[in-house]
């Protein structure tokens, strides 16, 4: 029986946790996302970060710098706090509802993720005794990503008289700062112009300017008020637009406030007010029952083909849902936005998009929803001619070389040597559009636009390594590991490199071969003379080991210096990024994150079971795992390496981290690579998924708690369903074609008969 799909629910008030709190239980769609405020605001002092955020959507803010060298990026791009439509005080008479004054009889906040919305219900008791309930519903629409909507319906047990319902629509916004901490913006910011605030007919409009990057945005709220005797009375200031609207209640009625919120921007259309004032009529037109309905159906589709079913854990199955629910809400599907470090639940890393995408989330979508993962691919596509411009700046002839971390194209790190240096993303790229190609066979696609950007980034590694004793080899580069800064011949990034070069190669003779190849030809001018060098950079690419240990070094240097006992730290120095300085790590043989490991996960075909083993013991004990996107990647080698308990031990961790703030910073927004992380330790771990040129090949190896796993993936046109149990695995097409499948090295062509492997 499929267990299902459960509900994030808060039963108490705590003002610490409320910060957390707006990120857990904020509503996004990929487009827009609206953090879990209370609608009528906190008492001084609590915790909060407010914020409404657009994907992709920025503004300009200048790089300050002691000591500026030639190449620094000088500006970077911010994910903009936009206008805050979430603003609905209630009163009754002069006491205005406020569940931390009076006496709160009930209290309970849930997400749910089968109907899409979150809700907040009170039994309130006001100071002078007066009782009333009050349940709000919010959504941010999955069909029609512009819609924000805000459900507010009071109930009253004995209070007679008037409501009231203050309804905002705010431009007076900043974004939120934190000096003494790098994953969050250095300094707060006024980023919007309001150019224009009025209110009439029922609906409140602002439309707004960023201040540098130039870029526009509509906002635009419409209400509906039930109840008896309603009254509107509209206002607007230099920066915001209200409605005050009133409605007589009596014990046993109800009144019911409706407000839909439309966000519109200069990056997706040419004209947003236009744009905003449509989309707005169309979604008052059809109602609320309308997009609710829409709503559950699309989760249907999503549930059916995404859902991982967990048997014997229910405490796994609810927070692997809680997972992919957050990876639904936080990707683009337009190919100008992408996957936020943070999704659309808040301002960490500034809405930056990094390598996460590529390495932790993407997987998700090209086994569930390949349409939309291609759309992450043609955002990567679109910042090109960016890459290759930042290649020319940090001295390179050739190629392109992707930006650690950006939103419009260009590099925003100002630390270099964990931003910049960190050429693998460059491989991480590369990976994703291979991938994408072995799991859906689209090479058209590649002709398209995957091969110029493996041609390109194949044409960096070139220009960034050398030859040295008949090896290549690529020098004073930072790999996954920011703990260990400007080495030379990371693992990761070497290993990354060569499959890059590899398939650059591979690619150009399939297109060939299928009669493709010129727009390709004409777009990058590849020679097959440069073809052979990417194929011999490869072959004699040097990927460092240790013989007297019998390990992969992680790059030169790394097993040469002093070991760092993390045993004496003490625990309230733990991240250590926090609490000592960058020359005291790189110094050190110790590990943010999964360096080495990763590169046995994503590159270690070649690599003999025993030294992945005592690879992978080895940096287990040097790591700190500081980074969120450390421990599921141990998971899935630990489940790889055939120790279950161990894989399952750090993918609990790795599934709760946001839901038990491990990492102490959920207020700033989720995790959502971790959570990528979470399907990936299911997927690459227990199911031992791999994409390969010959097919897909599984190796499912359950922890010892659950009794059944399955999942279904989408690969090549078809439709497979997986399950795996201690006694053995079963696979069969639900849709499509027969596949060929190798089950724990065994090939098998499989159709809508499961073919069912026994374990010995």
């Amino acid at each position: 029986m499929i267990p299902s799909i459960q509900q994030l629910s808060v039963k108490k008030l705590n003002k610490e946790a409320l910060a957390g709190e707006e990120a857990l239980f904020h509503c996004a769609n990929g487009y827009l996302g609206v953090r879990g405020c209370f609608e009528e605001g906190y008492p001084a002092g609590c915790p909060s970060v407010r914020g409404t955020y657009v994907n992709g959507f920025y503004d300009d803010a200048d790089i300050p710098y002691g000591e500026k060298l030639y190449g620094f990026p000088t500006t970077r791009q911010t994910i903009i706090n936009l206008p805050d439509a979430q603003t609905v005080s209630l009163s009754l008479g002069e006491e205005r509802f406020d569940p931390f004054s009076g006496e709160l009889l009930e209290y309970a906040r849930t997400l749910d993720m089968e109907r899409g919305l979150t809700e907040r219900s009170a039994l309130w008791r006001s100071p002078a005794g007066r009782t009333l309930r009050v349940t709000v519903k919010r959504m941010a629409s999955f069909c029609m990503p512009e819609l924000f909507l805000l459900d507010y319906e009071v109930k009253s047990v004995d209070y007679e008289g008037e409501l009231r319902f203050r309804s905002t629509l705010n431009g007076d916004v900043e974004n939120y700062s934190n000096a003494d901490d790098p994953r969050v913006a250095p300094g707060a910011g006024r980023h919007l112009l309001v150019e224009r605030a009025d209110a009439a007919d029922g609906v409140l409009r602002l439309e707004c300017r960023t201040g540098r990057s130039g870029l526009t945005m509509a906002c635009r709220a419409g209400h509906t008020l039930t109840g008896d005797e309603p009254r509107c009375v509209y206002a607007c200031g230099e920066r915001s637009a209200s409605a005050d609207m009133r409605v007589l209640i009596r014990p046993g009625g109800r009144a019911r406030l409706l407000k839909l919120c439309v966000y519109t921007d200069s990056l997706r259309c040419g004209d947003p007010p236009r744009r905003a004032e449509a989309l707005l009529a169309e979604a008052a037109r059809l109602g609320s029952g309308c997009w609710y309905a829409e709503q559950r159906r699309y989760l249907a589709k999503f549930w059916e083909n995404a859902r991982v079913v967990i048997e014997g854990d229910g405490r796994m199955q609810a927070y692997l849902d809680f997972n992919l629910y957050q990876l639904l809400q936080s990707a683009g599907r337009d190919s100008i936005g992408s996957v936020p470090a943070k999704g659309l639940s808040g301002e960490g890393y500034e809405g930056h998009y990094f390598w996460d995408t590529e390495i932790y989330v993407f997987p998700f979508f090209l086994l569930t929803d390949p349409a939309l993962a291609k759309s992450l691919l043609d955002y990567r596509y679109g910042i090109l001619p960016r890459a290759r411009e930042h290649a020319r700046l940090l001295g390179h002839e050739t190629g392109a070389l992707y930006p650690w971390r950006t939103i419009a194209g260009t590099e925003c790190s100002s630390y270099f040597p964990s931003g910049s240096a960190q050429y693998h993303i460059n491989a991480d790229v590369a990976h994703s559009f291979i991938q994408y190609y072995l799991a859906t066979g689209d090479i058209g696609y590649m002709a398209e636009k995957g091969a110029e950007v493996l041609i390109e980034t194949a044409r960096l590694w070139l220009d960034a390594g050398h030859y040295a004793d008949g090896r290549f080899c690529i020098d004073c580069v930072t790999g996954p590991d920011e703990y260990t800064c400007l080495v030379n011949n990371n693992y990761y990034t070497n290993a990354g490199a060569r499959e890059n070069l590899l398939w650059a190669a591979k690619l150009c003779a399939a297109l060939r071969e299928a009669g493709l190849f010129s727009g390709t030809l004409a777009r990058t001018g590849v020679t097959e003379a440069e073809e052979a060098r990417f194929t011999e950079a490869a072959e004699r690419m040097y990927l460092p080991y240790d013989a007297s240990l019998g390990i992969l070094m992680q790059d030169d240097s790394f097993l040469k210096k002093k070991r760092l006992d993390l045993n004496r730290i003490p625990k309230e120095n733990f991240p250590l990024l926090l609490h000592y300085h960058p020359l005291f790590l790189y110094r050190h043989q110790v590990s943010k994150q999964a360096d080495a490991v990763l590169a046995l996960y994503l590159f270690g075909d070649g690599v003999d079971e025993a030294a992945a083993r005592r690879t992978y013991a080895y940096y287990e004990a040097v790591t700190t795992h500081d980074s969120s996107l450390s421990k599921c990647i141990f998971s899935i080698m630990a489940a790889r390496l055939g120790d279950a308990e161990k894989a399952y031990g750090y993918f609990e961790e790795n599934v709760a981290a946001d839901l038990n703030d491990a990492h102490a910073n959920t207020r700033d927004g989720i995790h959502i690579a971790s959570m990528g992380g979470a399907y990936l330790a299911i997927a690459a771990g227990f199911f031992g998924l791999s994409i390969r040129p010959e097919g897909l090949c599984l190796n499912p190896r359950l922890p010892p708690q659950w009794t059944r796993l399955c999942f279904g993936v989408h690969f090549r046109g078809s439709v497979l369903r997986i399950e795996a149990t201690h006694e053995g695995c079963s696979v069969r097409v639900a849709e499509g074609g027969p596949q060929r499948v190798r089950i724990d090295g065994t090939d098998y062509t499989v159709d809508r008969t499961p073919v069912a492997v026994r374990y010995e």
